[in-house]
């Protein structure tokens, strides 16, 4: 192959210029088809004109034979299986157009004998053929099989389409050949327009050939049906057009049957030889000898190298024996390795040469194997010679401290974890002591690095400040978490030691560890009893504060809500006290284990104190709509599941919770704040009945704040004597006073007359109810002495309230004998008032202390009897000498048949059990009367007076005088 060739084949496809001269060749073809369609006669017979077309016609001929010739003879396999579609198809082409000439109109004596419709049903068979033969190839449609196959099926076709232009077929090609034509012309540009697309993505030449060829036919097809009618000029651009169309499509089937192969064949050329270039000058530049040798041990190559490390002659090497070349003490070494090199074995050994005198003995490598032919016999031998006389002396120094390092590394091996590592950090060498805290074998650390015993306990940063530092040569210091391969962590406190290299960069890393697991685990245990409650191992209060603070923050970063959820168990102090402080312990450890269970893993659940315990709900969306509805409906989930019921030491515990949600959105809102919120909320929820969820808002606020003001001036209220006990008479049948009831009044200087309602509740949850009953019995007896010098009240009893909390406390009973005793007042003038709520907590300690003031004579009264628990079984045990009716029952008995159906049974029950009874809230005579005609003996309402001072209660007596003279009257 010539130079200019080969330099053509090698140089890369000018794909502009391709473009640009197929744009040149379609817009002359365009032109000149329309300036011959255009443009005046040419003066041609009409017996030239079919001439001319005759010639055209036998010249697509020609050039469709030309296309069948090239893909026969295409190179590679991918052009030989797209060749039989080219040979296939337009071999019927060629054959098609051959009968149309022969038959066409222009002969002044056609060949064949067959009419013009014949003529245009072979054009019509030619052009649909041809049209498909594009497509196909679009489509990258191949043919399998032999070329001369398809070369004999295409004449036969031709054939049959000779004989099959019957006057039917003849005749329906003549009326639809300019609808042929008109889809054919479709079908080509279609088809050009898909090649293009095809080059646009493959940069092939030959499809940019196969766009002109394709756009050509559509054009010729497009002139003939067109000027189908006016045959002539329209024929000669037609078949002008047709044969451009055959020669682009040649050049197509040309580049890609003969020109590409060659020029992969050309490049695949040069590239050998670039590569045997670069192989020469790799070997060449090899650190060790290479040569190769053929089976009578004769060099057919060697590198530099090997003439270095061997001493040979470089310039007579080539072509020469072995004997000849190098010396005969390395041949002799060479001798038996070589001979079992020949018979097939890989050979590798050392070995020595003395140099001259004073010199040191140069230590080889050598690695001879058996070169094999491709019939895998041996054809000779490859040697491969390294100079070692560098590393054999490092041997020997490296054997001289081999045992000092030996004994260091027992001796640090005896005392610490040891690891070391590469400069990368791949571990090469781990002790005993690595593999006994790791629980890893030796051969699964070596080789790995770090990552394998990782903990994932430390921050991505650590690991980075860590590497930073050693990579500088600085030796590091810390305590690292590890984790075992059972998943087990320990703590080590490491010393890593960079070891330098030459060039001042660390290459080695020797780290050294000691367990402080223990120390660790002590600390941590420290650090969970400071911030976890003992009992439940919940979050206490400071790590609720915490984790509340970074929710607050968390909320206003994300944009969401949160909530704050305090709750308490209803009555808890009831089961304490019925059954013991180790109950109570397991019901807040089920309580807690309930509450975990019944949240996210996000939420955080925390205990207070005490049986108050606190859900922090994060990420309940952006909306505070949203976030209080599902803050809802995670409470009303906590109380149900609180509400199921507890088993603690054998028993059956039913309680119920209360819970105050406060939300927040992290604008503006504190912690401390938050809390408050919620407590006033929970608060709220308890007011309103218990086993409830209450959400904070601002009125509350109000009210809790009003709240602690009345609790404030309530502590005070007793240094600064401003209670007062106001009294109620309670009357006979007959209007005469037997007694009073000793009722609570609290006057304050700013705030006046304070309702009862309002200060006793506070007074109770206080506690501030213990040194306030104090003081209402010791003004009670007080009074009840002052009464004994007067005639008219010296019988009275006086009976007072006392509060569950009061009544169980521990000192109750001693502090009632000393008030008596200090006062010096008639135990049996003093009644005691208690309610059924009493009988639920520790009904036996109960009975006990009411038989204990019994004995002295102190009275006992069931106040509101009815409205709470009530038990006959506990009225049967309780020492009791009165039941009071609630005015309740007593406010509707004259309208309420079932309100004096129960004051009735009542009246009864007393009687039986041998009570007396007193009707509470009696305002009428005609309720009177109704008690009095059931049996009922004492009374009590705004009928007979309204509380007053004891300096009034005098006064009180006319109005009773009036109402019984009133029902004197109505006697009569």
């Amino acid at each position: 192959m010539k130079a200019e060739e080969r330099d053509r084949l090698q140089a890369p496809v000018d794909l502009v210029n391709a473009r640009k001269r197929a744009a040149l060749i379609a817009m002359t073809a365009v032109t000149a088809g329309f300036l011959i369609l255009q443009g005046p006669g040419f003066g041609m017979a009409p017996g030239w004109v079919g001439l001319a077309h005759l010639l055209l016609e036998l010249a697509a001929v020609g050039m469709a034979v030309q296309v069948i010739s090239t893909a026969w003879g295409g190179l590679s396999y991918s052009a030989s299986t797209r060749a039989n579609l080219f040979i296939a198809g337009f071999g019927i082409v060629a054959g098609a157009d051959l009968l149309h000439a022969l038959v066409h109109e222009s002969l002044a004596t056609p060949v064949l004998q067959a009419d013009e419709a014949a003529a245009t049903w072979f054009w019509v068979v030619g052009r649909v053929v041809q049209v498909a033969v594009m497509g196909l190839v679009l489509l990258r449609v191949r043919l399998p099989g032999p070329r001369a196959l398809w070369l004999q099926t295409a004449v036969l076709v031709a054939c049959v389409l000779g004989l099959s232009a019957s006057a039917v077929v003849s005749r329906w090609a003549a009326d639809s050949a300019d609808a042929v034509a008109a889809i054919a012309c479709v079908a080509s540009w279609a088809a050009a327009a898909g090649c293009y697309r095809r080059f646009a993505r493959t940069a092939d030449p030959c499809d940019l050939w196969l766009v002109l060829s394709c756009f050509l036919l559509g054009a010729a097809l497009f002139v003939a049906g067109l000027y189908g009618q006016a045959p002539g000029r329209a024929d000669l651009v037609a078949d002008l057009l047709r044969l451009g169309s055959y020669l682009c499509l040649h050049r197509a089937v040309f580049l890609n049957g003969f020109d590409g192969p060659l020029r992969r064949l050309v490049h695949s050329e040069t590239a050998l030889r670039d590569r045997e270039a670069e192989l020469k000058n790799i070997l060449e530049n090899l650190p060790v000898g290479l040569c190769r040798l053929d089976r009578y041990l004769q060099f057919r190559y060697a590198n530099g190298r090997f003439r270095k490390i061997m001493g040979a002659d470089t310039s007579e090497m080539p072509g020469q024996s072995l004997d000849t070349l190098l010396s005969a003490e390395q041949a002799e070494v060479l001798a038996l390795p070589l001979e079992r090199a020949l018979s097939g074995d890989r050979i590798e050994f050392d070995f020595s040469t003395v140099g001259a005198l004073g010199e040191r003995p140069q230590h080889r490598h050598a690695v001879l194997a058996p070169a094999r032919l491709d019939d895998g016999g041996i054809g000779g031998v490859l040697a491969i010679v390294s100079d070692v006389s560098d590393r054999e002396h490092a041997r020997q120094r490296a054997a001289e401290t081999a045992q000092e390092i030996q004994d260091l590394r027992a001796a640090l091996d005896a005392h610490a974890i040891v690891a070391v590592t590469d400069g990368r950090g791949v571990i090469t060498r781990v002790n005993d002591k690595f593999c006994s805290i790791s629980r890893y074998p030796r051969e699964e650390l070596v080789g790995k690095t770090h990552r394998i015993i990782n903990s994932g306990h430390h921050p991505k940063g650590f690991f980075g400040e860590m590497w930073k530092t050693i990579s500088r040569g600085e030796v590091w210091n810390g305590e690292v978490c590890n984790r075992t391969k059972d998943g087990a962590l320990y703590w080590v406190h490491t010393t890593i030691v960079p070891l330098l290299g030459a060039q001042g960069v660390p290459v080695q890393y020797i780290a050294i560890r000691a367990d402080i697991t223990k120390r660790k685990e002590a600390e941590a245990q420290a650090q969970r009893m400071a911030l976890h409650d003992a009992l439940t191992g919940l979050p206490n209060r400071r790590l609720m504060g915490d984790r509340l603070q970074h929710a607050v923050l968390a909320a206003e970063r994300e944009g969401q809500c949160g909530a704050l959820l305090i709750l308490d168990m209803d009555n808890f102090k009831d089961v304490n006290d019925s059954l013991g402080h180790a109950a109570g312990d397991q019901l807040l450890q089920q309580v807690a284990t309930r509450l975990g269970d019944g949240v996210r893993k996000s939420d955080t659940v925390s205990r207070l104190g005490g049986d108050e315990f606190v859900v922090i709900l994060e990420r309940l969306g952006p909306g505070l709509q949203d976030a209080t509805a599902k803050a809802l409906d995670i409470g009303m989930k906590i109380c149900e599941e609180l509400g199921r019921p507890f088993c603690c030491a054998g028993n059956t515990i039913n309680t119920s919770t209360s819970i105050g949600v406060v939300l927040f959105h992290g604008q503006g809102d504190v912690p401390d704040e938050l809390v408050k919120q919620a407590d006033m909320a929970l608060y709220k929820a308890k007011e309103e009945g218990r086993n409830r969820v209450a959400f904070f808002d601002p009125d509350l606020q109000s009210e809790i704040n009003a709240r602690a003001e009345l609790l404030r001036e309530l502590r005070n209220a007793l240094a600064r004597q401003e209670l007062r006990l106001y009294y109620q008479p309670v009357v006979d049948a007959s209007l005469r006073i037997v007694g009073v009831e000793a009722l609570l009044r609290w006057q304050q200087d700013r705030l006046g007359l304070v309702s009862p309602a309002q200060f006793i509740p506070l007074a109770e949850q206080s506690g501030l109810i213990i040194s306030i009953g104090e003081w209402v019995l010791q003004e009670a007896c007080r009074q009840l002495k002052v009464w004994e010098d007067d005639p008219v009240r010296q019988h009275w009893t006086v009976a007072v309230n006392v509060s569950a909390k009061q009544f169980h406390d521990e000192q109750f009973i001693g502090r009632v004998l000393r008030i008596l005793e200090a006062s010096g007042a008639a135990p049996h003038k003093l009644r005691l008032e208690i309610t059924e709520s009493m009988m639920q907590v520790n009904l036996e300690q109960t009975v006990v202390t009411m038989q204990t003031l019994k004995a002295l004579g102190v009275l006992f009264s069931l106040d509101d009897f009815g409205t709470g628990y009530s038990s006959l079984s506990y009225l049967k045990k309780l020492p009791l000498d009165q039941l009071k009716i609630d005015r309740s029952f007593v406010a509707d008995i004259m309208d309420d048949p079932n309100d004096a159906a129960i004051v009735r049974t009542v009246i009864s029950l007393a009687e039986h059990l041998s009570l007396t009874v007193v009707a509470e809230g009696v305002e009428s005579l005609e309720q009177k009367q109704f008690l009095v005609r059931h049996g009922c003996t004492a009374f009590q309402g705004f009928l007979f007076g309204r509380p007053v001072p004891a300096e009034l209660l005098g006064e009180q007596l006319p109005s009773v005088q009036v109402a019984q003279a009133a029902l004197d009257k109505a006697r009569r």
